[in-house]
């Protein structure tokens, strides 16, 4: 059955304790389907976190799915997405551009703004951070990046271990396909002057013992004030270790909390 509209379906997935997940289609613009899980917060609760995944990600990452229980019992409901994946109608990696994910990551707001969220809040994971700053963030209430992509040209460079005549690959274990558009973009994209348009609320939170230190000091250096920048130490991009990734859950929360 073709979607309709921009709520293209909803299915109720069940309890999780006093937690209930939803799964949500919104329809984009050009007419593909993004594909994501509400998890709502107990009550009557008009604050949402949207959270976008990094390169290669996904919605169910651990980092995601654990988000999805820790922070609607405390008062936030939670929505995860993937920017592509195998299900009908949704996009492919390899037709995509940050640009585009950004525009994606704004009709996800806009379509939330709809249902009466009163207080919306973007959290990027890595890649997830350049196309949150991409994303219209006039009708945020603040940001927080985790462990964020700062040079991409440096990333989409360095792994590059084959050209292929509609884009390249990236040997991370397996193959993944970036297509020519989106290599072009990041080889010329800048964060440094995009966190300088950003007029929100800004938090940083940074792996400790990962490679993109540097890059979040100067995020927070050129982000507008009011913004913080914590370095989880002993953590790695992913916030595998054991606590790192309560901690930055914790950290996070302290910093929504206020606004």
């Amino acid at each position: 059955m073709k979607p309709e509209g921009l709520l293209c379906g909803i299915s109720r997935r069940g309890h999780l304790g006093e937690l209930m997940e939803k799964e949500i289609r919104i329809k984009t613009g050009d007419g593909h389907v993004i594909y994501g899980t509400l998890t709502k917060a107990k009550g009557k609760s008009k604050r949402l976190i949207i959270f976008v995944h990094g390169l290669a990600g996904h919605k169910n990452e651990h980092i995601f799915f654990n988000a999805a229980r820790f922070f609607p019992k405390r008062g936030y409901s939670t929505f995860r997405f993937d920017l592509y994946s195998w299900q009908k109608g949704a996009r492919k990696l390899r037709n995509c551009t940050i640009t585009l994910h950004g525009k994606d990551v704004k009709r996800i707001v806009n379509f939330f703004k709809g249902k009466g969220y009163q207080q919306i809040f973007l959290v990027g994971h890595s890649l997830g951070g350049p196309i949150t700053l991409l994303s219209d963030t006039s009708k945020l209430n603040a940001i927080v990046l985790w462990d964020p992509t700062y040079n991409l040209k440096r990333l989409f460079s360095s792994e590059v271990y084959k050209k292929i005549d509609y884009g390249v690959v990236f040997d991370w274990g397996i193959d993944i396909v970036i297509g020519k558009k989106m290599y072009r973009e990041a080889m010329k994209f800048d964060s440094r002057k995009l966190i300088k348009n950003i007029k929100v609320p800004i938090k940083i939170g940074v792996a400790g013992k990962g490679i993109l230190v540097e890059g979040a000091r100067k995020y927070f250096h050129d982000a507008n004030p009011p913004k913080d920048l914590t370095i989880i130490k002993g953590a790695t991009h992913g916030f595998d270790e054991e606590g790192a990734e309560e901690i930055l859950f914790k950290e996070t929360l302290k910093w929504l909390d206020k606004f």
